[in-house]
């Protein structure tokens, strides 16, 4: 009998864990918003320099580091609010990201092509290729959120 508690506590202790890592995944609403405002004001900023010159463009670097800045602090943030640190280890985060990451490039890649396809000048097609990431990105998170959600709600 103390066996069979041994072994249900043990199961109790791995779904907890089990959910407990999922729920670490979850990113917050705000995240992905906030992640294509990031990337998207540095570039606005940087075609704003370039017509200026000078100063503007030492400006437009800090914003574009300013943006770097922020996207990590973001990543940091949402992590901690879990109140779980759960990491995996760079291979399994790479495996996990591969694809969404290739879909997001392709999509950015296309959009500033078919922008210069169609005559639009590199600025332009800059902030649309920056667009088309910040939007993938927050694409990215609500599919993610969404998948995890599902588990939860499967492991009860």
């Amino acid at each position: 009998m103390d066996a069979d508690l041994a072994a249900e506590a043990l199961q109790g202790i791995e779904a907890s864990r089990e959910r407990a890592r999922l729920a670490a995944g979850l990113t917050p609403a705000w995240y992905g918003p906030a992640a294509a405002v990031a990337g998207i004001v540095p570039a606005l900023v940087d075609v704003w320099a370039q017509e200026r010159g000078g100063w503007a463009v030492f400006l437009s670097l800090l914003v574009a580091l300013a943006g770097l800045a922020v996207m990590v602090a973001l990543v940091n943030l949402a992590r901690r609010r879990t109140g779980v640190m759960v990491t995996l280890p760079w291979s399994a985060r790479l495996r996990r990201a591969a694809v969404p990451l290739v879909t997001v490039l392709a999509a950015g890649g296309a959009a500033y092509g078919l922008c210069r396809q169609f005559g639009a000048d590199h600025a332009v097609a800059k902030v649309a290729l920056f667009a088309v990431l910040g939007i993938g990105a927050w694409t990215v998170f609500v599919i993610r959120n969404a998948k995890i959600k599902q588990k939860l709600r499967a492991a009860g």
